[in-house]
């Protein structure tokens, strides 16, 4: 099993853990922005060719750049993605979407003290990376969804 399949599987076993705790309910959820981010990750190093090298490239992604690329694809502007299929575009934006505030969520349940989660929140956002696990198999493929996958490494293309 891979490692991002690992982390879903954890966040899923963490937010399930009765009765929730902050600290298991915290966990889950920055696990499961992990689990997409390592996904993604996976899913774009596996293009390079030479797979000795596939660990080192993959330390080259920066969650920041991540996220500014997830919501450039949002942006109508930028991307009008004229001619493409209009269901894998809505997945694709729903990838990116769901990354984003995946990432949000993530830095609240690591760095906001201040407020507990609850409990069915958390497993909403676990389940949101889980949608992610089965949208992107059906756009992997896709000349958008590669392209995305190579503006989460550079910082504008």
């Amino acid at each position: 099993m891979a490692y991002h399949d690992d982390l879903l599987g954890n966040a899923l076993q963490l937010v399930h853990i009765s009765p929730p705790s902050q600290f298991t309910l915290r966990r889950a959820v920055s696990a499961s922005y992990y689990a997409v981010f390592h996904l993604l990750i996976s899913e774009a190093t596996s293009n390079w060719g030479n797979t000795s090298l596939r660990a080192a490239l993959g330390r080259a992604y920066d969650h920041g750049v991540m996220k500014s690329a997830s919501n450039r694809i949002l942006n109508k502007k930028e991307f009008t993605f004229a001619g493409e299929d209009s269901a894998v575009v809505s997945s694709l934006q729903f990838v990116a979407q769901t990354f984003v505030q995946l990432q949000d969520d993530r830095h609240f349940a690591d760095y906001n003290l201040t407020k507990d989660l609850d409990p069915t929140e958390a497993l909403t956002q676990v389940k949101s990376a889980q949608d992610i696990f089965e949208t992107w198999p059906s756009i992997r493929g896709e000349q958008i969804a590669q392209a995305y996958l190579v503006s989460l490494l550079v910082k504008r293309i």
